[in-house]
């Protein structure tokens, strides 16, 4: 014959102890943190890290550029220039002619508190190797664009092919 069902008490079930409550209530306080910082902080950093991208678009466009039409002379080589804080132009040849295209001219939405830091004015001219030279068309070593927001900052630099990549904040340190 079965023993029939029987419940097992335990002594100490009868309810939640303060341990307990205050580890449940910590818990929900780190939650609700990483919810507000998504929230608050998150959209900062998006859009500070899609003007970095669209920064880096244009600095590998400008060297492309140069590097297709195989520019030597200085008029004929596509730039970046950095006037200050918010703005800053791009000379490609983008309707494909063989001469370089009216500057275009960008700023930074006032809204996001997005800008450069200097020194100011800031040029980067490419030559037909992909090459950063300076006005006398010799190398230069490409110095990062910083780019700041209350949220943090985070860099524009060439890669060791040439490349233009975005850091991220949290290795702006190793950058300069």
């Amino acid at each position: 014959m079965k023993a029939p069902l029987t419940l097992n008490k335990l002594a100490d079930d009868a309810g939640v102890s303060k341990v307990e409550l205050l580890i449940v209530l910590a818990m929900l306080f780190v939650a609700g943190g990483f919810v507000i910082f998504k929230l608050v902080g998150s959209p900062k950093v998006e859009a500070r890290a899609s003007v970095s991208r669209e920064l880096a678009g244009y600095l590998e466009k400008a060297r492309t550029d140069s590097m297709r039409r195989k520019a030597t002379e200085i008029n004929e080589m596509a730039q970046v220039k950095v006037f200050n804080g918010k703005f800053y132009s791009v000379a490609i040849d983008a309707n494909g002619d063989g001469h370089l295209d009216i500057p275009l001219v960008m700023s930074f939405p006032a809204e996001q508190g997005i800008e450069f830091q200097g020194p100011f004015p800031r040029t980067f001219i490419f030559d037909g190797q992909g090459r950063n030279v300076d006005l006398n068309n010799r190398p230069v070593p490409f110095q990062p664009l910083i780019l700041s927001d209350s949220s943090g900052k985070s860099a524009v630099k060439l890669s060791e092919t040439g490349q233009a990549v975005v850091v991220p904040a949290v290795k702006l340190a190793a950058v300069n």
